[in-house]
């Protein structure tokens, strides 16, 4: 720019005249602006990956709980075949009891697949969710980069 009068890595500001006073400081404006505004973008984008962020760490959450089922499925399972080596012994004196045991086993080897199923719905959907808001941060941040590339 021909507004500023250098002098040995100086400005001369008293110098310029007031028109280029004026251009200089709507020039400084503008800067400021598009800054804010970068920074505001930059902002939104941080809050978006937390967000995603926060989803995978529920996905974390509903893996433990599969975890959690499956190793009371397993508890249960253990405890049933426990009963009938009992059984086989001559432990108890019933049939009745092994079939209760089998029963109570399979209701819990049951319940613990209904658990896990809905946890591993609810998981594939948070995964779906935080895989298109990534998609849509990447996106929105390639097309903003090319715009910042082409104003250069």
């Amino acid at each position: 720019m021909g507004l500023f009068k250098s002098e040995q890595k100086g400005i001369k500001l008293k110098k310029l005249s007031r028109e280029e006073l004026v251009e200089i400081i709507y020039a400084l404006q503008k800067s400021q602006q598009s800054l804010k505004e970068e920074n505001d973008e930059l902002k939104k984008r941080i809050s978006e990956n937390e967000q995603v962020i926060s989803h995978f760490g529920t996905v974390a959450d509903a893996s433990q709980s599969l975890n959690d089922i499956f190793t009371e499925a397993q508890k249960a399972l253990e405890q049933y075949l426990l009963a009938i080596k009992v059984t086989a012994g001559g432990g108890y004196s019933s049939g009745v009891d092994v079939q209760l045991a089998q029963y109570k086993a399979e209701e819990i080897v049951a319940k613990a697949n209904r658990q896990a199923e809905e946890i591993l719905a609810e998981a594939r959907m948070k995964v779906d969710n935080a895989l298109e808001l990534v998609r849509r941060v990447d996106s929105e941040y390639s097309s903003y980069a090319a715009l910042e590339d082409e104003a250069e």
